[in-house]
């Protein structure tokens, strides 16, 4: 069993040990979140240089080969629910360390991929997360080069929410949500007033220019709804 310190904070999010493998940007960023969460996190490299930085930071850190099985026991990965394995551009350590880790019976492991190739790999291994990062992001900013987006995020296939000033179709009355939908296919969720409170958007409410408000709908259809 992995031999995890005591973590005390006011902030926490209730969730048992991680183990996060490979601590480079993706990894380290990881373990130090849910760490700063007061989640007790065990972060794993090869790279002894990477450890030594990310030591002071996390509940516990060692320098170890995930490819091999024999470490991984050792370490007592086969106690923990939860791994993430933050290898991305060593494609054969991240696929050796998946399958290590799928063999040992893991039974939420997530895992970074940097190719569509790789993530299909990854996913018929038997990992249960795979996660793209930099296609992610730079889907998320290709939507935000217009200029009409304050934020995006993609929650699911074909179906996002954003972040926006309200566009005029939404200014000249009192919104009916349910026609909104059944002609544009897109939801106001969330309203910012001029106070800078979030709050839920209530059907027949009126906007203002100076609100910002939260949709949610197909990416098609928020950005064509954007410029109406």
């Amino acid at each position: 069993m992995v031999n995890f310190p005591r973590f005390t904070s006011t902030q926490r999010l209730n969730i048992p040990p991680v183990v996060v493998i490979g601590l480079g940007r993706f990894g380290g960023a990881i373990a130090q979140e849910l760490t700063r969460y007061g989640v007790e996190v065990l972060g794993v490299d090869a790279d002894e240089r990477l450890v030594r930085e990310h030591a002071p930071l996390l509940t516990d850190a060692t320098v170890a080969d995930t490819t091999d099985p024999e470490a991984l026991r050792q370490l007592g990965v086969h106690d923990v629910k939860r791994v993430v394995i933050g290898i991305g551009s060593a494609l054969e350590a991240s696929i050796l360390t998946a399958s290590n880790l799928v063999d040992l019976g893991v039974p939420d492991i997530w895992a970074k991929a940097d190719s569509e190739s790789h993530a299909r790999i990854l996913q018929r291994i038997g990992v249960h997360h795979v996660v793209r990062p930099e296609h992610d992001t730079g889907r998320r900013v290709a939507h935000l080069l217009g200029g009409r987006f304050q934020d995006f995020a993609e929650l699911a296939e074909n179906y996002g929410v954003i972040k926006m000033a309200p566009p005029r179709a939404l200014l000249s009355g009192p919104c009916d949500a349910e026609k909104l939908w059944d002609k544009h296919r897109v939801q106001v969720v969330s309203v910012r007033n001029s106070n800078g409170e979030w709050q839920p958007f209530v059907p027949g409410q009126e906007l203002s220019p100076s609100d910002l408000i939260v949709m949610a709908g197909a990416p098609d259809d928020l950005e064509r709804f954007s410029q109406q």
